[in-house]
């Protein structure tokens, strides 16, 4: 009985991975990479801003968009880990030590200012680690 249900397991992954055999096929085919053709497309219209993250400060500490904008944020520490959000647009992304950049995208759907916080406790200085995103009005 154990044989049978081992048998019934590696019968319904091999199914399963024949499924998507036929795909990745396609994918080898034409020249591209199976593991990375599932990455998500990077938007070629969005404005794009790369950011420093460091005690006790975000670089540029002022981000200017228009609404109805996509915008991508391109962050990096130098540092510690930091956090980076933006309440109104439902933004929260941790960013790690060692320089790695971090790829934030949304779209600017209403006008204002809105702050930009540290949102990972980083030392004595947290509470002052904060920026802008000005999103002017679109005109009509």
């Amino acid at each position: 009985m154990r044989f049978l249900r081992t048998l019934l397991v590696f019968v319904t992954v091999a199914v399963a991975g024949m499924a998507l055999l036929p795909e990745a096929l396609a994918y080898v085919s034409a020249g591209k990479d199976p593991a990375t053709a599932y990455a998500p497309l990077e938007t070629p219209s969005a404005k794009t801003f790369d950011v420093v993250a460091r005690r006790f400060s975000f670089e540029p500490a002022t981000i200017e968009v228009t609404q109805g904008d996509r915008v991508r944020l391109r962050v990096t520490s130098v540092d510690g880990v930091h956090g980076l959000g933006i309440r109104k647009f439902k933004v929260n992304t941790l960013v790690p030590r060692g320089g790695r950049a971090v790829t934030i995208e949304f779209t600017a759907t209403e006008a204002g200012t809105f702050p930009i916080v540290c949102s990972e406790a980083c030392g004595d200085g947290h509470a002052d680690m904060r920026g802008s995103l000005v999103v002017a009005a679109a005109s009509k």
